[in-house]
């Protein structure tokens, strides 16, 4: 009984968090099957109300995580002929869980590894086995009042349909998001998600002018036969208040941790008017499409691609209203000749199946990004070293040895877009992988 009392602590310590009321289901078979108790341990299990209430409950509750180890060598060119060669073994660790708390609410929660950043979740083998740090990766509330119509708040999974390009998928939005399906006929869904998502927090006197991301998706995902499915999207991306955002000597491009730092860090340089105000804007609208293929080649494959123009950026703009300040010279931009670097675009294609023991998948993409085309903070951090002004090559190959494991392989062969301004850096980079799902 020690063992099946073990059990129930560990799930009951979910069950509280989420504040469920318990109803129908019995889980003490499924715990049996799974070896947790013995069969003696389940009929004493249905005896005790107490424990059979617990059941219920943990009914409702979908827990699920993964465990990735990862070995990772980059080798890059820099300016100057300088050699940058790195090793590094690192691992991410996901865990977390779904709670049904009514027939149309459910609250999530997600902790993973890392630093803390948004955009990574990996953790490097280092500092004599020192303890890794745990962070709340997603905790949010999620109400589906109608059949076409979800609602999440809280720090969630992004719902746009996108690609990394623009989105590192480790980044989980702050904020609000509503997403829409409506199916006009049986082969046609039209789709709309929307994103009211909180930038930063600004603690200044006199001042409710948060900066702010506002998305606004529509797409549609078509299906003229059984085989072929396409789906298109078109998004705009309105980055509200960024002139709240002040330049101070203190380091505010210094640190990578807040919105100005990091862009400032990875590749675009953040501009700053006579009043120490942001002068960079950024509204973008992107495109995305693609096709997926079936039951014509022995494996599923598909073609997709997608692109980018930040309308908010112009580089001349920037440097007649520029003032100079630490680190943030407008005349820098001057070797840009008046190019506003403010698009990008990313093409490719995957092949296979990723489902159960035995599939293979392969995925390959290529992409330019021009400095401005989106926020670098947002964007892949393993691409060229994380940021933008890159491109290059993208390569991915998957092996599930079992219905939950999986060997990976990834390369990164990705240069400076332009180096005019800062020299040059090319970068190859290497990432294999274990994922165990549990």
């Amino acid at each position: 009984m020690k063992r099946l009392y073990l059990s129930l602590l560990l799930c009951l310590s979910f069950v509280i968090l989420t504040g469920m009321q318990a109803r129908g289901g019995d889980l003490a078979d499924i715990l049996k099957q799974k070896g947790i108790i013995t069969e003696e341990e389940a009929r004493e299990a249905k005896k005790d109300k107490a424990n059979e209430k617990t059941f219920k409950v943990l009914e409702k509750i979908d827990f699920k995580g993964d465990l990735r180890l990862r070995h990772d060598t980059q080798w890059r060119d820099e300016k100057g002929d300088v050699k940058y060669d790195r090793n590094r073994e690192r691992f991410r660790l996901r865990f977390g869980f779904n709670a049904k708390t009514s027939d149309t609410t459910k609250v999530g929660v997600r902790l993973v590894s890392g630093s803390g950043y948004q955009n990574t979740t990996n953790q490097s083998f280092d500092d004599h086995g020192r303890g890794k740090g745990i962070f709340i990766d997603r905790a949010y509330a999620s109400w589906k009042p109608l059949d076409f119509l979800k609602i999440a708040a809280g720090k969630h999974k992004n719902p746009l349909v996108t690609t990394p390009l623009v989105w590192d998928p480790d980044v989980n939005p702050e904020g609000i998001s509503e997403s829409l399906n409506f199916d006009v006929s049986d082969n046609v869904t039209i789709f709309s998600n929307l994103g009211q998502w909180l930038i930063e927090e600004l603690k200044i006197k006199d001042s409710d002018r948060d900066p702010t991301l506002l998305a606004f998706q529509l797409g549609a995902q078509i299906k003229p036969s059984k085989k072929i499915k396409f789906e298109l999207a078109g998004t705009y991306y309105d980055f509200l208040n960024l002139d709240e955002l002040k330049w101070d000597k203190d380091g505010s491009l210094d640190d990578t941790t807040t919105f100005l730092g990091y862009n400032n860090k990875y590749g675009q340089q953040m501009i700053f008017d006579n009043d120490n105000k942001l002068l960079n804007e950024f509204q973008c609208w992107e495109l995305m499409a693609k096709v997926n293929i079936k039951d014509v080649l022995p494996v599923p494959f598909s073609i997709f691609g997608n692109y980018i123009i930040n309308v908010g950026a112009d580089i001349d703009e920037l440097i007649e209203k520029g003032g100079a300040v630490d680190k943030s010279d407008p005349d820098d931009l001057n070797k840009y000749s008046g190019d506003d670097r403010d698009t990008g675009w990313l093409a490719g294609v995957s092949v296979g199946n990723k489902k159960k023991k035995g599939d293979v998948y392969v995925k390959y993409f290529y992409q330019e990004l021009e400095d401005y085309a989106f926020p670098a903070v947002f964007v892949d951090s393993d691409f060229h070293g994380g940021g933008t002004n890159n491109k290059g090559h993208y390569i991915h190959g998957r092996y599930f040895l079992a219905n939950n494991i999986q060997a990976r392989a990834t390369g990164f062969f990705t240069e400076r877009d332009d180096e005019c301004k800062d020299g040059k850096k090319d970068e190859d980079r290497v990432q294999l992988d274990i994922v165990i799902n549990f």
